[in-house]
């Protein structure tokens, strides 16, 4: 089928069309391109983590909802709807009094007169009356809670629900003894539905529940201390291919307005029901239950390098904190929870931390060799702390490659004098930039790092194509992914300096989005990816070692030409809404069959849960002899070809 198509756009060029050259000689190379230059951001944006990639289905399962600024009683009964069925009388209170463990000190505390009281989880449901436990036919459910007795007498039984609380499946029966103790269960779904999750509490007398948990029986990393995370969202991580993994944040890192928002490492590791929640930057609250092991062993198992980012000792720059940053001594005492990181990911299990790891499950060490120190930091408060922080790092651990942070903007005084100060203290760091730019930007850009001095490189941290906001949203089009396209045509031309590049943000779950565009959208029972998530694929499983000399005799085509030991690989994006005839030059390659791919069609296409497949890859071939490939490039397209060397 795609020859066909690109035989009919040949057959309805003009005649007089003179066919675009492009020449490359494959033996004529001159720069080295980075192995880890495409790679994944994550933070817990648009529900990524709590309500996305970590697998559990309830929300505010351990009732610690809390707003950072004002906190109120009935934000810790966030998700979850009580009530008594007709002639029943009961209490029910968020207590504190001799908790389950001291890092999430709240729990629901019911006192039953009479009848019958239900406490209904809703899940991650985007509206207050819907259930949002999404649960499928035939499919098992794996339960826990955390009990105690409080001189109750009557029945407790817990399953997957409706709005009216009738279940849809079988019942199980909980026996709570007078001390906090955990009772699992097991569940299969009658029908698909949009769910809740039911505790029923039948009888008289007192009874105290915390930490629930409700997860898909099928899930990547069952056996991680955190539960695991959704399988078909892993993936969709795979398929990009990824050299490196940046977690957990962007702002979540830095915390917002006060100190006792920042995101601390700790709390995030070990036994599940003993990781201390934190409000979440963008809204809601972290679980941790996707925490720093759980990040780890991700990373491990995309076959990318870890990269974590850690506090600066600055609050988020960009919301006005109502605290203090560290003092310079603080800083300096804080810099121990950074050495203490490191050995968690790769000290022995004769070390302190080394032992958790391994006590966790994971005895041999995570390969770090990036940490980054702050997110998107900038001014003189930060780079004094950066250069505490990071001298304490090369201290001990010389090996560790230091990333520092140039601000949240591409161009203007803000970066420059960013830069200033980093080339005059910290050459030897890695430079943090991001930048979200409209669509445009990107190819007129496409040179942006030509004129960089080649001393100190750049991790593209942060970046995408926004084009025009429509209705309540910027969309994840065609026209944007094939901008961000052409960029990456010059990233790659200068991988020497630009080592690392991600996209941002990763992930977004419909119907609860606070940023956009997102490359990979889910609900929750499909994930949908973006033309945006093509580019990087394709992007990223073409990657090539050297960095190929080639021109056009047509500068409106962005193109690249790489090489590996056997393959040499041409990228050429087209962003005129008309087809090109293209001859392409290529010295150095056998005589046969090359590959392509090529992502293709209307400027305003995007994917949607309806229509998912509306711009998605296609793959054919392309013969060359002679050294000579003769193909059409499609309006509005990127092509990726690859052809086999002599």
């Amino acid at each position: 089928m795609r020859k066909v198509i690109l035989w009919l756009l040949a057959l309805f060029l003009p005649m007089t069309a003179q066919a675009v050259t492009l020449q490359a000689d494959a033996n004529d190379t001159y720069r080295e391109m980075s192995d880890t230059l495409y790679g994944l951001f994550f933070e817990d944006i648009n529900c990524a983590a709590d309500g996305g990639l970590y697998a559990e289905l309830l929300q505010n399962r351990s009732f610690e909802y809390e707003n950072i600024l004002n906190p109120q009683r009935a934000d810790h009964y966030t998700a979850w709807r009580i009530n008594t069925t007709p002639g029943g009388e009961a209490r029910w209170t968020v207590a504190a009094e001799e908790p389950l463990n001291e890092n999430n000190p709240t729990y629901l505390h019911v006192s039953v007169e009479q009848g019958k009281v239900r406490v209904m989880n809703q899940g991650f449901a985007s509206g207050a009356l819907k259930g949002g436990v999404t649960v499928q036919e035939g499919q098992s459910y794996d339960f826990f809670i955390y009990l105690r007795d409080r001189g109750f007498d009557g029945r407790i039984t817990v399953a997957l629900a409706d709005a009216g609380g009738n279940p849809i499946c079988e019942e199980a029966v909980l026996n709570p003894g007078v001390e906090w103790g955990k009772h699992t269960a097991s569940f299969t779904a009658l029908k698909d539905a949009d769910a809740w999750l039911c505790v029923t509490i039948e009888g008289r007398g007192e009874v105290d529940m915390d930490m629930l948990s409700l997860m898909p029986a099928e899930r990547f990393g069952k056996e991680w201390p955190g539960g695991g995370l959704r399988s078909d969202l892993v993936e969709a991580l795979r398929g990009l291919k990824p050299a490196f993994l940046r977690f957990p944040g962007g702002c979540v890192a830095e915390g917002s307005f006060v100190r006792e928002n920042e995101y601390n490492w700790k709390h995030t590791v070990g036994p599940v029901e003993q990781r201390r929640e934190n409000p979440n930057t963008w809204g809601g609250m972290q679980t941790y239950g996707l925490g720093y092991y759980e990040y780890f062993c991700l990373a491990e198992e995309l076959g990318a390098l870890p990269l974590p980012v850690v506090h600066a000792g600055v609050l988020c720059q960009a919301r006005e904190p109502r605290e203090a940053d560290y003092t310079l001594e603080e800083t300096r005492a804080y810099a121990q929870d950074i050495l203490d990181l490191i050995e968690f990911a790769t000290g022995g299990e004769d070390t302190a931390w080394g032992a958790l790891r391994a006590e966790m499950g994971h005895p041999e060490p995570f390969d770090l060799r990036y940490i980054a120190i702050g997110n998107e930091n900038w001014g003189t408060g930060y780079f004094t702390r950066y250069g505490i922080l990071s001298r304490a790092v090369k201290e001990k651990y010389p090996e560790i490659t230091c990333i520092v942070a140039a601000g949240p903007v591409a161009e203007g005084a803000l970066i420059n004098d960013s830069w200033n100060s980093i080339r005059a203290k910290f050459a030897d760091s890695l430079v943090d930039e991001h930048y979200y730019m409209d669509s445009m930007w990107f190819p007129e850009h496409v040179n942006r790092y030509d004129r960089y001095p080649r001393t100190t490189q750049v991790f593209l941290g942060e970046y995408a194509a926004h084009e025009p906001v429509q209705g309540s949203r910027r969309p994840n089009n065609l026209r944007a992914a094939l901008c961000e396209a052409a960029y990456l045509t010059g990233i790659e031309r200068n991988s020497d300096v630009v080592r690392m590049a991600a996209y941002a943000p990763l992930l977004a779950r419909e119907g609860q989005v606070d940023w956009t565009p997102d490359l990979i959208w889910f609900n929750g029972t499909d994930v949908l990816l973006t033309p945006s998530y093509y580019v990087q694929q394709m992007f990223a499983s073409t990657l090539g070692d050297w960095v190929v000399h080639s021109e056009t005799d047509d500068e409106s085509l962005f193109h690249v030409v790489t090489r590996t030991e056997d393959t040499l690989q041409v990228k050429v994006v087209n962003l005129e809404e008309k087809a090109v005839p293209l001859t392409m030059r290529l010295a150095g390659c056998a005589d046969g069959t090359g590959r392509s791919i090529c992502l293709c069609g209307e400027m305003k296409t995007s994917n949607s849960f309806v229509k998912p497949l509306k711009a998605v890859p296609a793959e054919s071939s392309c013969a060359i002899a002679d050294g000579v490939a003769e193909t059409v490039l499609p309006a509005c397209s990127v092509t990726i070809f690859e052809f086999p060397l002599q």
